[in-house]
């Protein structure tokens, strides 16, 4: 990890590599909301299993120096996070996703990137015209 980490750094300095834990799981819900037919009534997946992957992505993130975004902690701190932040037990709901965009943002500014002084690399849709698009990307 930390070979890899370090090569994209070479190549690009000013690289920021944010990894982001994979979300708790709530193993009744998948039980109830299958992928496909379930005779055995078990979660495909569960939260034991999630936890296994925070700290493994926990540790590659301390490993290569590099942020991390905490999902597996931050949902589990809600009460309510099994109905709050997630639909089926594994799919986030609209809270869900706002949590996530939230902490990104957070671990970004962290990092000194924000919306206010990023560069931009593309036309604003608004300056695209629709008959000749490709004349508004000749400056980028």
């Amino acid at each position: 990890h930390l070979y890899i980490y370090a090569e994209y750094q070479k190549r690009w300095p000013e690289i920021v590599i944010l990894l982001i834990t994979p979300p708790p799981i709530e193993e009744d819900a998948r039980v109830r909301h299958p992928y496909i037919e379930n005779p055995s009534g078990l979660p495909e997946r569960t939260n034991e299993a999630a936890g296994a992957y925070d700290q493994a992505c926990m540790s590659v993130a301390k490993e290569c120096g590099c942020p991390v975004v905490d999902l597996w902690i931050k949902m589990q701190e809600c009460l309510d996070w099994k109905k709050a932040y997630l639909s089926d037990g594994l799919h986030l709901t609209q809270a869900g996703n706002r949590i996530v965009f939230e902490e990104v943002v957070k671990k970004l500014k962290e990092q000194g990137i924000c919306v206010e002084n990023l560069p931009v690399d593309l036309p604003l849709i608004a300056n695209i015209d629709p008959q000749d698009p490709l004349k508004a990307f000749q400056d980028y």
